[in-house]
This record gives structure tokens, C-alpha cells and sequence, in this order.
């Protein structure tokens, strides 16, 4: 009995002992904490520490393994052996690399801790939230591109890395110059993943006018989708490498710039009328200035004389300019007739004046005789003329009118000044004085108006004010204007705006009894509400009113002066739209209100709809108003003896169309109107231009159709031209020379060209920024090029050089020798010294390594190692020092010995002494535990 009760106690005994063993193994009494810090996202490395608390009564020997996302990196390692003294405590620290190809967004980071049988003890989970990047760079391989032979097609290659932390699709456009079609643009579309580049390729041939130039640019520029943000560009430059070449201007190639060219076209007008037309323009340099030439004749196939305008010749040299033949001018009269032109202009661009006679006749070959209808002279001088913020401008115009037989003198000046980016203002004021002879009257006259914008606490302001008196003679006679504008961004993305305007026109002649005056006024308020998606709304109340004299005769009151008056109040709305890629679009407006009309107290309903559509070549439009808008409307529709009201609606679609490559443009519309003043009136067009480098021609087509009534016209136009475009140049005003240089091997380093020296075939010289590559008898030519002072540039090559040097060209012609010196080779190369049991963890790389060359302290050259290395320049004779940039070095490398001197010799290679790269070595913590 006592026996069996003693096994029952042992046996309970021993299950209780087993128990506590597993317990100890497999974690009762362990705890594991991994402090979570709310900032732990804020640097690249991640650091937190791991605590490990053993309550009970027995060691604890595990592992605690670290699960981290792609683009992460445990530098300690994922698995750490641990060991934790019963009752005792253990802190872990932990540090974790951030890659920059970690994706954006939540990441989570497992601490699993195990036991020595790999039995899962505890785990926890941190959650690290990296923000997204879209960061982007673009760049070229190959900044400079040496175009030898013009047959040869040219290949740009944009280069494009992907910085940030997501997966991004780009666009990236290639801007090709055409120097007489313009530019013409190539898109190419890629996508591209994490910390990755790609290389977007485009070829193609340059035109024959685009090679003859010294140098163009391509211009590359990036495009991030869907939504079309530029995140970067870059430019390659075409350097023509011919032996003789003409001078272009590199400061703004648009300088100067003319094309030549002459169009002829024939015109059908409809009722066997034709019209025949030639126009062209164009420009040449002479050795001193250049002439500018643009002529423009047509005629119909009727008895009249063929009429010649918009047709002159200008000739400038350095700071004159002289033209003779139409000359065009709106100062504050305008004139416009035959006559002649001068104008000077100061050597910083700042001054200018100019003055010149017109006398009043269309056609340069117009057979009324000179002055009979009228005349004008003008004289003007502008300070500030290059300076389109901040100038100020006087002038002096005299014209006479054998109409009204009356001389006007109007004296006056413009000014345009800018305080800063955010405010502007200009004004002009006239003062003129009218003599007319036929009636013995001297009448005074003057003009004023002000324009000014700007911003105050982000309160957008604008206003336009002008006044003139009644016979005034300038181009606004008898105007009183005000127009006020302010918007502002409330909060966010609404805005809020408002817009005045006030106007009497009441111009007044004294052989033209009209007495005529218009008074109108519009006010609006409107609020934008912010974007939703692709949606936007604006909403705006308008007041309008309108009274005039000047439509009463289609009232049957002919010599009543009293004004007739129209006022309407309107709510106006808005609505947009446009697709997610942008190749949608579309607006909605609809306007509602009440008007009341001359001729009734009651207000009637008035209402407008306008809609557009676009969708990349093809824009759509449809209107329908109801009721008149405008008092000429309501006036109209009483004289045609209409009681309904007045209504009209259109519709129209246009296309526009590019093809091959941008050498085929394609115009096309249709409209259709009806309207209860001018009925029924259908039309459409079609226009197509197809333009190469050396030619292009055009078809141009309409027709019209009007209905109203029993009457009906139709009208059908056609024309047809062809343009032939002559080489472009580049126009400068000033004296022109030529340089011709003679390149040559000087084998005994004397400097002459004597036996034993040969001629230099094939040999890249450059001259400021051109480059010339010598023909077979070692000659270059560089022609119309501008009195000035220019640097012959060094381009080391074939283990020859030749010396820099600035020479200042004065005269017609300029003759130089360049001799060409034998230069030396310095060769290096970069190893690696490491221990791979002992070294930190680096990326080793050959290629890449800068350096830089030093001559007596002076930076000559930047070099960068190859794929294998190595480094090897060609340099003229001398003593130099080369440093190794330490910046260039993979990440835990070094150098001890940066810094070499070299001697160059020359036709020898100076071998440097190998540059060591060491790895720097783990630290090792060695722990020592005390056996008590």
C-alpha cells in the first residue's frame, strides 16, 4: 500500500520535473522587446535594440532571426546565437540599411526569437513606412558629337536613371533644329524600374542647310506620366567638323537668323476671277553689314495694275539701319505708304533712334502722284530699348489728310517700368495739335492711359485706364475707358475673382456730322471651386449694359440722338474636364439670365450654351444663344422686321493633322450657322502644306454657303502655291574677314614650315567653340566671321598638340600657321589590396576612379580609370602631378598614397606607380568572461 502510493508521488514527481524542463526550453519565463521609435524612418539606417528578459530559472539558448524586406540589409547579419543566464537580461542592438531600392510605402521587419530546438519562442513585427521618391536624372553619353562626313547619320543617346523608389514611365522628347522648317519634335516612351537606367536612342540625318552650320544642339528634354512633368534635360552639341565653314552666332542662334525663300501662287476668288501672287523675303551678308530684302506683288486677271506692298530693302551696318520702300508704322497715327527709314542704335543695344517719311499710298508702284494722298514723317528716340521690363520712349509724328484737309501733330511718350517680379506698370501720354485750313480751326488734343498689375498679400490686381478727347487723331479717338480685374486663392485650391469694366466712345469730326456715342458697363463676380478627380466648376454673376445712339436708324429714329439702352443680369457657369493621360477635354458653359431690350419694361428670359470637345488632332465647338446679347443684335433683328426672338446656333469641328515626320500638315473644318439675321450658312475648308528642305508647296481651299430668304450665294476659293526655300544665313551688321589657317607637323620644333615637317591631313583644330578637321593639303577657312578677338582651343590628339593662344582678327583677311608639337603619354593603373577574411563588405570597381592632373598648381585635366583600371592621356612636355579624387573610391576603400609627380617627355610614356586601393577590416570585439 505504501509502495504504491510512493510510485503515485515519484511518478507525479517526475512529470512535474519534465515539464519545468520543456518549460525552460521553450520559453515559459521569456520575453523579447524591439523598441519601436516613431522616428525610425528618418535616416538610411534603421536603429533600434532588441530586449531579451529570462525570468526563469534556467539558461536560455536560442536564436533570433531577422526577416527584412527586398532593399533592406542587416548589417550585423539576419541571425544572432544567443544566450541569456536565468533571471538575467539582454540587449541587442540592431542596425538595418536602408538600399535606395527599397520600395516605397510599409515594409515590415520580423524578430523571430527560437530556442535550441528552432521552436519559435516569441515574435513581434515592426512596420518601417518609407515616403515615395520619383526622383529622376537625365543625361547624354556623349555631350559632343563630331559630325566628319554629312552622309553619315547622327546617333543621340539620353540616358536616363531611375533615383527614386518606384517604378516610373517616361516620355522622352528629342527636339531636332531644322533651320528652315523650324523644329521638329521625336518622342520616344519607356519605362523604367527601380535604381535602373535606360538608354533612349534616336538616329537621324541631318539636313543638307543643317550640316553647312558650325553647330547646332539637340535639346533632349524628360517627361514623367501620366501627368507630363518635366523632371529633367539635357543638350548635345553637334560640332561640324568640315575644313572650311562660315560664321554663325552661338550666343542665340534666332539672332540675326533670316530665311530665304520665294513663294508664287494662283488663286481662284470664284466668278472667273484669279489672283496671282508672288511673295518672298531674304537676306545676304556683305563684307561690311548686310541687305535684308522682302517683296510682295499680286494681281488679278482684271485691266487693274499690279499692286506691290509690304515690299522694301534694308541695309544695316554696325549701329545704322536704312529702309527704303513700304515702310509700316504705328507709334501713335499710324502711317503706312512708300517711304524711307533710318535708324541708329547704340553699341550696348540701350539707345535708339529712328525717324523717317512716308507718303500715304498703298502700292509702292501706285500711279497717284507723290503726296497727293497725304503724308507723315515721325521721329523717335527709346531709352532702355533692349530692356522690354523698364524703357521709356518719346516721339513726334506729323500727317496730313487731304480729306478733311487738316495737318495733326502729335507729341508724346511710352513707358514700361517694372518694380519687381510681382508689379509692373505702363503708360503713354499724347498731346497733339490739328490745324484744319479749310475752316481756319486749330483744335488741341490729348491722350492718356495707364496699365498696371501686381499682387498684395496673394491678392492678384490688374487695371487698364484711358482717356482721350473727342478729336483726338491717334489711333483711339473720344475713349473713356476703365477695367479693373482682382482674383485671389481663398484657401486650397479655390479662388475667388472679379473684373469691372466702363466705357463712353464718342469720337467727333468736323466734316463727319455723326455725333454718334456708345456707353457700356459689364461687372462679374465668380468663384472657382477646386479640382475633384478630373472635374472642375466655376460659377459667376454678370451684370451687362449697353446704351448707344449709334443703331438708331434701325429703329426708324434717323435723326434722333437719344440713347436706346439694354441691361441683362446673368449666372454664368462652368464646367471642365479632362481625361487622366490628357488626350481628352472638354468645357461646358452655360449662361442664364434676364435682359430687358429698348423697347419693353418687361424683362425677358435670355439663355447661351457653349461646348468644346478636343481630343489630340480634332477640337469640336457648338453654340446656341438665345435671345439678342448685344444691342446690335436686337437692332439688327428689328431693321430686318423679326417680332420672334432672336436665336442662333453653330456647329463646328476642325482637324489637325501631322504626318511623315512632320513634312505634311493637314487643316480641316466644317461649320455649320444658322442664325435668325444672316439664315442658313454652311461652310468649310481644307488646307494642306507639305514642306521639305529645299521646297515645299500648298493647297488651300473654302467654301461658303449663305441662305436667308430667297437668297441664296455660294462661294468657292482655291489656291495653290509652291515655295522655294534658298540657303538661310545668319546676319551681322558689322565688318566681316576670313581666317586661313595652315596646319603642320613641325617635326624639328622651329616653328617654320621648312624640309622635314609635313603637312597636318585630317587634323581637328578649333577655334572658340567650332571645330575644323583639315583638308588633304592641312588647310581650314572661316569665313564671314566678325572683327573681334578669338582663341584657338587645344585638342591634343594623335600624340600631337598645339599651343592656345588668342589672336585679334582686323582685317578683310587673316592668314595664320599652327604647328603642331609631339606630345608625350602618361599611363597608370589602380589594384586592389585586401584580406577577404578581415575585409568590410565593399563593391569593387575598376572603372570610374578620378583623377586629376596638376601643372605648376594649376588644374589641366580631369581623367577617369576604364573598365580594366587603367589611365592614359596624351599631354604636351613638362613636369606634373596627379592626385587621386578620393570621392571616386567604392564605399569602405582607401588610398595611402593619393599623390604622384610625373615627368612627360616627348614621343615617350611615363609610367606611373601603380595606385593601391586597400579595403578597411572588420573590428573585432573580443569578450572575456570571469570563470567565478
Amino acid at each position: 500500500m505504501f509502495l504504491n502510493h510512493f510510485r503515485r508521488i515519484f511518478f507525479l514527481f517526475l512529470i512535474f520535473f519534465i515539464t519545468s524542463l520543456i518549460a525552460a526550453q521553450t520559453g515559459n519565463g521569456i520575453s523579447m522587446q524591439v523598441r519601436d521609435d516613431s522616428n525610425i524612418g528618418n535616416d538610411r539606417i534603421i536603429s533600434t535594440i532588441a530586449e531579451i528578459k529570462n525570468d526563469s530559472q534556467n539558461l536560455f539558448k536560442g536564436k533570433l532571426n531577422i526577416a527584412v524586406p527586398k532593399g533592406f540589409r542587416n548589417i550585423s547579419g539576419n541571425t544572432s546565437e544567443i544566450e541569456v543566464p536565468a533571471g538575467g537580461n539582454l540587449y541587442l542592438p540592431i542596425k538595418i540599411l536602408v538600399n535606395s531600392n527599397a520600395g516605397f510605402g510599409e515594409s515590415k521587419i520580423d524578430f523571430n526569437l527560437t530556442d535550441s530546438q528552432n521552436n519559435i519562442v516569441k515574435t513581434q513585427t515592426l512596420v518601417h513606412t518609407i515616403a515615395e521618391n520619383n526622383s529622376m536624372a537625365i543625361s547624354t553619353d556623349t555631350p559632343i558629337i563630331y559630325m566628319s562626313n554629312v552622309n553619315d547619320s547622327i546617333e543621340v543617346r539620353a540616358r536616363v536613371s531611375n533615383l527614386g523608389n518606384r517604378r516610373q514611365d517616361v516620355t522622352i522628347v528629342f527636339k531636332i533644329p531644322e533651320a528652315d522648317q523650324g523644329n521638329f519634335f521625336i518622342e520616344k516612351k519607356g519605362s523604367i524600374e527601380v535604381q535602373k537606367d535606360s538608354v533612349f536612342i534616336y538616329r537621324f540625318r541631318p539636313s543638307s542647310n543643317l550640316a553647312k552650320t558650325p553647330q547646332f544642339s539637340v535639346n533632349i528634354v524628360g517627361f514623367r506620366e501620366p501627368d507630363k512633368e518635366i523632371f529633367g534635360n539635357s543638350t548635345v552639341s553637334i560640332q561640324n567638323n568640315a575644313s572650311m565653314q562660315r560664321y554663325q552666332s552661338l550666343d542665340n542662334n534666332n539672332l540675326g537668323y533670316t530665311k530665304n525663300s520665294i513663294t508664287t501662287s494662283l488663286r481662284y476668288l470664284g466668278r472667273e476671277t484669279y489672283l496671282y501672287q508672288m511673295i518672298g523675303s531674304g537676306g545676304f551678308n556683305l563684307p561690311s553689314g548686310y541687305v535684308f530684302i522682302r517683296g510682295n506683288i499680286y494681281k488679278t486677271n482684271g485691266p487693274e495694275d499690279p499692286v506691290v506692298n509690304n515690299t522694301f530693302v534694308t541695309y544695316k551696318r554696325e549701329k545704322s539701319e536704312y529702309t527704303l520702300g513700304n515702310i509700316s508704322k504705328i507709334i501713335e497715327l499710324s502711317l503706312y505708304g512708300r517711304g524711307v527709314e533710318y535708324a541708329f542704335t547704340s553699341s550696348d543695344k540701350d539707345k535708339r533712334l529712328e525717324f523717317g517719311f512716308i507718303d500715304q499710298s498703298f502700292s509702292l508702284i501706285d500711279r497717284t502722284p507723290f503726296l497727293k494722298l497725304g503724308y507723315g514723317f515721325y521721329v523717335r528716340g527709346t531709352l532702355g530699348a533692349s530692356n522690354a521690363s523698364r524703357n521709356i520712349s518719346a516721339a513726334y509724328i506729323f500727317k496730313t489728310d487731304p480729306y478733311e484737309k487738316v495737318k495733326h501733330n502729335l507729341l508724346g511718350t511710352n513707358f514700361q517700368y517694372a518694380f519687381n517680379k510681382e508689379w509692373k506698370i505702363s503708360g503713354k501720354l499724347f498731346s497733339g495739335m490739328s490745324i484744319y485750313e479749310s475752316i481756319n480751326t486749330t483744335k488741341p488734343s490729348g491722350a492718356l492711359e495707364t496699365q498696371y498689375s501686381g499682387i498684395i498679400n496673394k491678392i492678384n490686381l490688374s487695371g487698364n485706364y484711358s482717356f482721350s478727347t473727342n478729336y483726338y487723331p491717334g489711333n483711339q479717338r473720344g475713349i473713356f475707358q476703365l477695367q479693373q480685374n482682382i482674383s485671389s486663392s481663398i484657401f486650397k485650391d479655390n479662388s475667388i475673382y472679379g473684373n469691372i469694366m466702363i466705357s463712353n466712345f464718342s469720337p467727333k469730326f468736323y466734316f463727319f456730322d455723326n455725333n454718334l456715342e456708345t456707353n457700356s458697363s459689364r461687372l462679374e463676380a465668380g468663384f472657382n471651386f477646386p479640382k475633384r478627380k478630373n472635374f472642375g466648376l466655376g460659377i459667376s454673376l454678370q451684370y451687362q449694359n449697353e446704351n448707344s445712339n449709334t443703331y438708331n436708324t434701325f429703329f426708324g429714329l434717323a435723326q434722333n440722338r437719344d440713347l436706346k439702352e439694354m441691361s441683362a443680369k446673368r449666372l454664368v457657369e462652368r464646367i471642365s474636364w479632362s481625361s487622366t493621360n490628357r488626350q481628352h477635354s472638354s468645357i461646358l458653359g452655360i449662361e442664364t439670365g434676364l435682359v430687358n431690350y429698348p423697347d419693353s419694361d418687361a424683362n425677358q428670359y435670355q439663355m447661351k450654351f457653349t461646348g468644346t470637345y478636343a481630343y489630340k488632332w480634332l477640337n469640336f465647338q457648338y453654340i446656341y444663344q438665345y435671345g439678342s446679347y448685344y444691342l446690335s443684335e436686337f437692332a439688327f433683328s428689328k431693321l430686318l422686321g423679326i417680332n420672334s426672338t432672336y436665336e442662333k446656333s453653330s456647329a463646328s469641328a476642325f482637324i489637325t493633322q501631322t504626318m511623315l515626320k512632320g513634312k505634311l500638315n493637314i487643316n480641316s473644318g466644317l461649320s455649320y450657322t444658322d442664325d435668325t439675321l444672316y439664315g442658313k450658312s454652311p461652310s468649310g475648308f481644307i488646307n494642306v502644306k507639305f514642306s521639305k528642305e529645299n521646297y515645299g508647296f500648298y493647297l488651300n481651299s473654302s467654301w461658303f454657303n449663305y441662305s436667308l430668304n430667297n437668297f441664296n450665294n455660294n462661294l468657292f476659293t482655291v489656291e495653290a502655291g509652291v515655295t522655294i526655300n534658298l540657303r538661310s544665313n545668319y546676319m551681322d551688321p558689322g565688318k566681316k574677314s576670313s581666317i586661313r589657317a595652315f596646319v603642320y607637323y613641325d617635326r624639328n620644333n622651329n616653328r617654320i614650315y621648312d624640309e622635314g615637317d609635313d603637312k597636318a591631313t585630317g587634323y581637328t583644330i578649333m577655334i572658340n567653340n567650332i571645330s575644323f578637321k583639315t583638308d588633304e593639303d592641312g588647310n581650314i577657312e572661316y569665313r564671314a566671321i566678325p572683327y573681334n578677338k578669338y582663341t584657338l582651343r587645344q585638342v591634343i590628339q594623335q600624340g600631337w598638340y598645339y599651343d592656345e593662344t588668342e589672336f585679334d582678327v582686323n582685317s578683310h583677311n587673316y592668314s595664320l600657321e599652327i604647328p603642331l608639337h609631339q606630345n608625350g603619354t602618361v599611363h597608370g593603373k589602380v589594384t586592389y589590396d585586401y584580406d577577404t577574411k578581415t575585409a568590410l563588405e565593399f563593391d569593387p570597381k575598376s572603372a570610374g576612379i578620378a583623377f586629376d592632373i596638376y601643372k605648376d598648381e594649376k588644374l589641366i585635366r580631369h581623367m577617369v580609370s576604364d573598365d580594366a583600371g587603367e589611365i592614359i592621356s596624351f599631354i604636351e612636355s613638362g613636369n606634373y602631378k596627379i592626385k587621386l579624387n578620393e570621392n571616386s573610391l567604392p564605399s569602405n576603400t582607401y588610398c595611402e598614397n593619393t599623390l604622384q609627380e610625373f615627368n612627360v617627355e616627348p614621343g615617350k610614356i611615363s609610367e606611373l606607380a601603380p595606385f593601391v586601393i586597400k579595403v578597411k577590416e572588420k573590428k573585432i570585439r573580443v569578450k572575456k568572461f570571469d570563470s567565478k
